[in-house]
């Protein structure tokens, strides 16, 4: 799970249903920050590890999946912040792999922010409280199966 277009992708669309609860105009102010941190993290050269860069992008869309939760006037002027962020290490994420369309293709999920909006006018929070809920759940286990050593990760004492 740690590897390729996934992390981007779950990412991307965990950004998008955050913005599903700001108001329209901060929504994309939003993604545009969003989509320029993502260039930036991929075109700086940091040479991170990429644990340090999967434990992070994980990291960040747990607390974007989290914010769904919280009523929107608490958080509200995070979403800037919480956006480069995540941006940062989605782009960061996509350099390990060298290839700009990834990068690409791991915003393009962000986009699901439309249809969201348009469930939460229309009273369906729950839909998207419960994708949200299945985003964390993911991004967990994926953090913790990638930290926590286990017998198929490491090798065997008796190799």
């Amino acid at each position: 799970m740690n590897g390729g277009l996934v992390p981007l992708l779950l990412l991307s669309a965990t950004i998008g249903l955050m913005l599903a609860f700001v108001p329209k105009r901060s929504a994309w102010l939003a993604l545009v920050v969003f989509t320029i941190a993502a260039f930036s993290g991929w075109a700086v050269p940091l040479k991170l590890s990429p644990p340090l860069v999967f434990t992070a992008l994980w990291l960040s869309a747990i607390v974007a999946a989290i914010l769904v939760y919280v009523p929107v006037a608490r958080w509200s002027s995070a979403v800037l912040p919480l956006c480069v962020n995540a941006g940062f290490w989605l782009g960061a994420c996509a350099a390990l792999s060298a290839n700009l369309a990834v990068l690409g293709l791991g915003i393009v999920p962000a986009l699901i922010v439309i249809p969201a909006r348009w469930l939460t006018q229309q009273k369906f929070d729950i839909v998207i409280k419960v994708i949200a809920s299945w985003m964390i759940a993911i991004a967990s286990l994926s953090l913790f199966v990638s930290l926590i050593p286990t017998p198929g990760y490491k090798p065997d004492h008796m190799e």
